[in-house]
């Protein structure tokens, strides 16, 4: 009788569990939902790569080092811009992705601005290391990975993008950018990170 209850409690643990994952894994999917984010049309998909035409946008930008401490600091710079840290102290909304360029001499942290704005009705930021740019419509060959953020896995997702880049035969015309959609405190399994490379609009479909 015991060994029957002991069964029936491991069964019951093993369900909860399963319950907890489900239920963790809804509600990151449904918040990071609550997030505007950068406007693409998805050209094609091929599970996880797609080719993307993305809009014109806006970014807030400032400079970030490979350290954890630098980008926590450009994360923060860039928090309180769009939380009131501009000359019209006004509030502007949180999007996704938080879009990071490991350039080697120009490192990029970026929060996209709501699509709403143009680059004129920004207000200017009062931090001189937050700056503001418009990005040209253009098409991206993306790649779908999951993890923390580290180098290694930086580096692994931008190989595997650029072999199935050859593969199609479309051409790598701008160095990784790197999209991540969810705050640090999400378990890594659940994490949406991207790796973007600017390819030819007219490249194959």
């Amino acid at each position: 009788m015991a060994l029957s209850q002991l069964g029936v409690m491991k069964m019951a643990l093993v369900v909860l569990l399963v319950v907890v994952a489900l239920i963790a894994v809804l509600y990151w999917r449904t918040s990071r939902a609550a997030y505007e984010t950068a406007r693409y049309t998805v050209v094609r998909a091929d599970g996880d790569f797609e080719i993307r035409d993305y809009a014109a946008f806006v970014l807030a930008e400032t400079p970030v080092t490979g350290g954890n401490a630098s980008r926590n600091d450009g994360f923060g710079r860039l928090f309180r811009f769009i939380t009131g840290a501009n000359g019209a102290q006004q509030k502007l909304s949180m999007t996704t992705p938080v879009l990071v360029d490991p350039g080697p001499s120009n490192s990029r942290m970026a929060f996209v601005m709501p699509a709403n704005f143009a680059l004129p009705d920004i207000p200017k930021p009062t931090d001189q290391a937050v700056g503001l740019r418009e990005v040209g419509a253009c098409r991206h060959a993306v790649l779908r990975f999951s993890g923390s953020i580290s180098e290694k896995s930086q580096d692994d997702a931008h190989a595997r993008l650029l072999a199935r880049m050859k593969t199609l035969g479309l051409e790598a015309l701008s160095g990784p950018q790197f999209a991540y959609f969810d705050p640090p405190w999400t378990p890594p399994f659940l994490r949406r990170n991207e790796v973007l490379v600017r390819t030819a609009a007219d490249a194959k479909e």
